[in-house]
């Protein structure tokens, strides 16, 4: 089968491996100028905003579908020209994307949905931003509101903190900004396929960031399986229901940024596609036909069955590469590369939590500082003691 790829993020690139490791005989190719080493992917150099190139490139090249990982490619509407022109593609239309890219009017909806989520206020005025912090009690996030290129988000303790933070942003040209009451409990993310009408949980994992490293756990085993159904049925519904009235139905990958408290879930964002990182772990234990699922979500003909994973857990870690001694690795080691060049990323999987961490520990142990995977030890410790 001949796909395209459009994205030249980690995330478009990890794809093309598990495609064509699930069938060699797939044709990928990929918007991107960064040749594969093994030919597993095809790189073609073509822009992801330039969408008339890419609906060119799929009528000469006989291409049968079309997965758009890039959210630059989904802003300027791939989805709406292909769909228009008869081709194949698994992505949201520009307009039912808006809710994971805009905070704005993801918290607009979710407020008129009733959908749990932190209280918020939106401003486009520095005075009428400092006017509410100065009434509200802390600590706060303050968030940039178009996430497309990045998402800018800082939690403040003091009022003159949080006007320094308010004051960055709009200096640095956003328009509009977030600010939200914090959350004290680790976050859990939950990612859904779905057709715009049906729709399946694809993974909760827990995922920790701390200096110099992150670190990625799947499936959380924090998330029961009647608690992601509940958020099924009030979140994922409501909201595509909600975008049918004034849009297409969204097709593709949705995420969730939750925290849960008592008990009680908030949701505090929403993502198109799976966020840096997440992709892999959530591959190195998927064992279903991902292809055939993105093909019947972008047909809107999801059918109504469980997925199939390997009876394992994963354990990434995207590691800085300063904290990495490039010596140690066998001379022909492949190592994954983050989408800024900053991190290696390593995953290990296993029956139980526990072996998966110990096997990628000792994976690292001798390719790390010594510093750094004392840190390492040291930081799971801390947390185990905590929990």
């Amino acid at each position: 089968m001949n796909i395209l790829i459009a994205g030249s993020d980690l995330n478009a690139v990890l794809l093309a491996q598990y495609l064509k490791r699930q069938n060699e005989q797939n044709d990928i190719y990929v918007t991107t100028n960064v040749p594969h080493e093994n030919g597993e992917y095809i790189p073609i150099n073509i822009k992801e905003n330039d969408i008339a190139s890419i609906c060119d490139f799929i009528k000469y090249n006989q291409i049968e579908f079309t997965i758009a990982t890039s959210p630059i490619a989904i802003i300027n509407g791939i989805a709406d020209v292909l769909h228009k022109e008869g081709f194949s593609i698994f992505a949201p239309f520009s307009e039912s994307a808006r809710i994971t890219y805009l905070t704005s009017v993801a918290k607009k909806i979710m407020y008129k949905l009733k959908i749990n989520t932190p209280k918020f206020g939106i401003f486009d005025r520095e005075n009428l931003a400092f006017d509410y912090i100065r009434k509200s009690k802390y600590p706060l996030v303050i968030q940039n509101d178009l996430t497309i290129i990045s998402r800018e988000s800082e939690v403040f303790d003091t009022f003159l903190k949080a006007k320094k933070g308010i004051q960055k942003l709009f200096e640095n040209g956003n328009d509009k900004i977030i600010i939200e009451n914090y959350i004290d409990s680790r976050p859990i993310y939950i990612y859904f396929i779905t057709d715009g009408y049906n729709a399946y949980p694809l993974i909760a994992l827990e995922r920790t960031e701390e200096n110099g490293f992150t670190k990625i756990i799947a499936p959380s085993e924090k998330v029961s399986f009647n608690t992601i159904s509940t958020i099924l049925n009030k979140v994922i519904y409501p909201l595509l229901d909600d975008i049918k009235q004034y849009s297409n139905s969204y097709i593709g990958i949705i995420g969730l940024k939750t925290k849960f408290v008592n008990n009680n879930f908030y949701i505090l964002e929403l993502y198109n596609g799976f966020q840096s990182y997440d992709f892999q772990a959530f591959l190195s234990i998927f064992n279903d036909d991902l292809l055939s699922l993105m093909i019947e979500a972008g047909n809107s003909s999801l059918p109504d069955r469980n997925l199939d994973f390997f009876d394992d857990f994963s354990y990434t870690l995207a590691i800085n590469k300063k904290n990495i001694i490039l010596d140690n690795f066998e001379e022909d080691t492949e190592l994954l590369e983050s989408e800024d060049k900053q991190n290696y990323i390593f995953t290990s999987t296993a029956s139980t939590l526990n072996r998966a961490k110990t096997y990628l520990y000792n994976e690292i142990q001798d390719k790390c500082s010594e510093k750094f995977f004392n840190s390492l030890i040291n930081d799971d410790e801390q947390k185990e003691v905590r929990i």
